[in-house]
């Protein structure tokens, strides 16, 4: 037992994510959610800070159909020093509307990635938050964009995604979007 505490702790301290003491908070997916509108170019508008992403600015991501029920998943942006930075995956479906399974190259677990609401035009939120036994919880969040910017009512729909369900939506970042020169 000890060294499956052990291995919980040592692969959020891994993944850069802080540990946060209680469970994870009760919260619904967009159960009409459809993949192929999702599909396509998203911009990092804002992010839960984790350690293993100070300073990174310019992330994006993008989802692509890989033809046989899964998502092909490129990540990328610009590190603290300017240096270009990626990881590609997949996700699949789950059983459960909005909720999918997030495979990243190189990552030894499967993630979950809960798309709480999107409008697939302009805004996204996504939350992924993984209990410790008992001893905590780790959690993520974004609010992705189709383009660098969001209006301010779109920004004001997807935090709400969040604070219905009482997660802390104070902890959120704004990604920087100017700038960004990729190789």
């Amino acid at each position: 037992m000890r060294f499956l505490i052990a291995a919980c702790l040592l692969a959020a301290a891994c993944h850069g994510q802080y540990v946060k003491p209680g469970e994870c908070p009760d919260f619904t997916t967009k159960l009409d959610f459809e993949i192929p509108p999702y599909m396509g170019k998203w911009y990092e508008y804002a992010r839960f800070t984790t350690p293993d992403q100070t300073g990174q600015t310019c992330n994006y991501a993008e989802y692509a159909d890989n033809g046989n029920g899964t998502v092909a998943v490129h990540n990328a942006g610009l590190g603290a020093d300017g240096s270009f930075t990626e990881i590609y995956g997949w996700v699949e479906p789950s059983d459960v509307g909005g909720s999918l399974l997030l495979h990243l190259n190189g990552v030894p677990v499967v993630g979950d990635y809960n798309v709480l609401d999107t409008d697939y035009d302009g805004y996204a939120s996504v939350y992924s938050c993984q209990s410790l036994l008992g001893l905590g919880h780790v959690e993520q969040a974004w609010i992705l964009a189709r383009t660098p910017t969001l209006e301010q009512s779109q920004v004001d729909t997807a935090v709400a995604a969040f604070s219905r369900f009482g997660i802390d939506v104070n902890q959120f970042m704004t990604t920087p979007q100017e700038n960004c020169v990729f190789p």
